[in-house]
């Protein structure tokens, strides 16, 4: 019975080994733009959002790990679909508007960052401070509709 979970055990290994010769091609962005605004949002939106929501994806180590790289490259995927910061500066008045008011609902409802993005990277999580920070920079947008 030992053999049969050790020969198991191996086989399990090397599949797992074999799967990482698997290429998974993570989403590139089309332009590498940031955000036009003053430091201080930018520094938050580097901390917490760009690596979803922007082209300037920072790629951790363990992104190359099959199945886990499938998971990042689909959930980059789905982020920038719904906001890509690095479109930002291209986008309509209305249309800034209407995402500044979807973002600051995400950030105050505590949904954006994602808790298994702040599990991996705990710094990414918005204090009070960060989140009045979003909020009056947000609002702008709404007052210039």
């Amino acid at each position: 019975m030992r053999k049969i979970w050790i020969r198991l055990g191996i086989g399990l290994l090397a599949i797992f080994l074999a799967l990482q010769l698997i290429p998974v091609q993570p989403p590139l962005g089309k332009n590498a733009n940031e955000i036009k605004t003053e430091e201080r949002v930018k520094k938050i939106f580097r901390k917490s959002c760009y690596d979803c929501h922007s082209d300037l994806v920072q790629w951790p180590w363990y992104s190359k790990v099959f199945p886990v790289s499938l998971y990042i490259s689909h959930h980059i995927e789905e982020g920038r679909e719904e906001l890509n910061f690095s479109e930002w500066e291209s986008l309509k008045p209305e249309k800034k508007a209407d995402l500044a008011e979807e973002i600051l609902e995400e950030v105050e409802e505590g949904h954006m960052p994602p808790k298994d993005y702040i599990f991996l990277h705990s710094n990414s999580k918005l204090d009070q401070e960060e989140i009045e920070i979003l909020r009056d920079w947000l609002q702008t947008f709404a007052e210039n509709q």
